[in-house]
């Protein structure tokens, strides 16, 4: 296996491969993609990869526990990853779940609260409106990426040596379209209107 690190490639490069859906031609994981869990669709089929070839990670809604963060440390630190890929869905039930608890001010029981909670929280701190589905989703995929610079020290120095990027997007499980909604660190994308953050 070939660890993947910024001397060999480029976030943006490896960005630019993912989203032609071209199979990556270098062994091992090129980047680290964290789906939420409830998309139906597995992270190598939105970019076309062979398995093995990414870290994927999925929680439902996007929720961060020590496992998320350990495996996007581990792919980083270990593997030398140098994108990492926050990928929302198009008409996802935990955004949608979210969306309700807001308009009813009422949130769910059990386990699926902090994933709601974590999400409204998003839409706070992000200033957007919680008037639809894509909007929530958007403010959500956008925080986490934050909070995983914020949460993952080795993360953050990468990210502000400009060795590791992060691409925070939605999938259309349906048709596989890809919207960039924000970058982070060394990476950019060909997308006319985003948020840099």
């Amino acid at each position: 296996m070939t660890e993947m690190t910024s001397d060999v490639t480029t976030a943006t490069a490896i960005w630019q491969e993912l989203r032609s859906g071209r199979p990556w031609p270098v062994e091992g994981p090129v980047a680290a993609v964290f789906r939420c869990a409830d998309a139906g669709i597995s992270s190598e089929t939105v970019f076309g990869q062979s398995a093995g070839s990414l870290v994927d990670i999925s929680t439902w809604g996007h929720t961060v526990d020590t496992s998320v963060l350990a495996s996007i440390e581990y792919a980083v630190d270990a593997l030398g990853v140098a994108l990492v890929v926050v990928l929302g869905h198009d008409d996802c039930p935990a955004m949608r779940a979210a969306l309700q608890a807001w308009k009813n001010a009422q949130l769910p029981d059990g386990a699926m609260r902090s994933a709601v909670e974590n999400a409204l929280l998003s839409v706070v701190r992000r200033g957007a409106a919680a008037d639809c589905v894509a909007s929530v989703t958007s403010a959500h995929i956008i925080d986490t990426a934050t909070s995983l610079v914020q949460r993952l020290p080795a993360l953050a120095r990468k990210v502000d040596r400009h060795e590791v990027g992060i691409v925070c997007a939605t999938v259309s499980p349906g048709t596989h379209d890809i919207t960039v909604h924000a970058t982070l660190g060394a990476v950019r994308t060909d997308d006319s209107v985003l948020e840099r953050i």
